[in-house]
């Protein structure tokens, strides 16, 4: 098989867009192709209303790849993402088409230990507080009010969703391959990384980095090389 036609689907976290993967284009091989999903209400969908559920949001990131996987595909999620990673492959095999070679996840727990935290209904200042905590937003931005009054509704939307989301164990598992990326600071045991195993009929792979909830972004070589790595393994089977 030809590895130029594996196409990288990239699912942004809570409060991201499509720009949020870009700098994985400096070291991603040219033989991959790289494909940033933009939900809406962000980026350049920013004038549609945002979505609120795991289940719309599914919907509509299917619709944007619908047509595009029909050769060799992969998807990459973070946080959020990682949880539309795995919908997105269900809503893909409910439908009877083309299932990516690899998912590759990370920093999320499985979806069996998810359970509502009603975070996106915290005050304001707490509400930044715990992004602030999380790392992943600069804290010029977290000062910035009039960023703030567009990225606020944007992430509890995100984050209700994550809350809402109903686990069912009637699930089939996924003939799909599936890969673990966590930080080695997140509060994500070796045991909760394990109920991941629940989604596949394939031996998942779970590797740690260096860092906390958002640590793909010190590590973008390295997760790009692990990618085509597990991409070129996988053509070879």
């Amino acid at each position: 098989m030809d590895l130029k036609k594996t196409r990288l689907f990239c699912i942004p976290f809570s409060g991201g867009n499509a720009y949020s993967y870009s700098e994985f284009k400096k070291y991603i091989p040219d033989n991959i192709e790289l494909c940033n999903l933009e939900l809406p209400g962000r980026g350049k969908r920013i004038s549609e209303p945002l979505l609120h559920s795991v289940e719309s949001m599914t919907e509509d990131l299917f619709l944007q790849i619908e047509t595009k996987i029909n050769e060799n595909y992969v998807i990459f999620g973070h946080s959020l993402g990682s949880l539309l990673g795995i919908t997105l492959c269900r809503y893909i095999s409910v439908k009877g088409m083309n299932l990516p070679l690899i998912l590759f996840l990370s920093g999320q727990t499985a979806p069996a230990s998810i359970k509502p935290d009603n975070k996106h209904t915290l005050p304001d200042d707490q509400f930044i507080n715990m992004l602030r905590e999380m790392a992943g937003t600069p804290e010029e931005l977290l000062t910035d009010k009039s960023f703030l009054q567009f990225f606020l509704p944007v992430v509890r939307a995100d984050f209700q969703a994550l809350s809402d989301y109903n686990y069912t164990s009637k699930n089939t598992p996924l003939d799909v391959p599936i890969t673990i990326m966590l930080g080695k600071d997140e509060k994500i045991s070796d045991e909760d990384a394990a109920i991941w195993q629940l989604e596949t009929d394939n031996t998942i792979s779970v590797h740690r980095f260096e860092g906390g909830h958002f640590f793909i972004f010190d590590h973008i070589e390295k997760i790009s090389n692990l990618i085509a790595e597990k991409i070129k393994s996988q053509l070879k089977t």
